[in-house]
């Protein structure tokens, strides 16, 4: 082999390699450890939401609800929130159709349309 090659190979392998040290982030898990512990911070288990009855234990549980006031507005203006806000899909009520809708991002620059029946 050259010796061109030889750096063009060992500079890709280089690339892919999983390097680990000062560059690794804190995980989630130790940058919250100390919140974990504070017991002023803890939040009721007993805690309702609007009338919302939870059950105590288990998986799968509604932790957060929200409500929203939602204007209708085009797919153009719902695309163009979905990208202001960073998020993978935006729900919104479609003023042609005047139904709830839903945009949301597909693979590389493409968009999907979600209409409600």
């Amino acid at each position: 082999m050259t010796a061109k090659l030889e750096s063009r190979l060992r500079r890709t392998k280089d690339r892919r390699k999983v390097s680990y040290g000062d560059k690794t982030p804190v995980s989630v898990a130790e940058a919250t450890a100390e919140l974990a512990q504070d017991d002023s911070l803890a939040i009721s288990p007993d805690l309702n939401l609007d009338g919302y009855e939870q059950e105590s234990e288990g998986p799968g549980r509604i932790v957060r609800m929200k409500e929203h006031t939602a204007d209708p507005m085009t797919v153009d203006d719902a695309l163009y929130e979905m990208e202001l806000v960073g998020h993978d899909f935006y729900l919104f009520h479609d003023k042609e159709t005047d139904k709830p809708s839903v945009v949301y991002r597909r693979h590389a620059f493409d968009y999907g349309l979600l209409r409600l029946g």
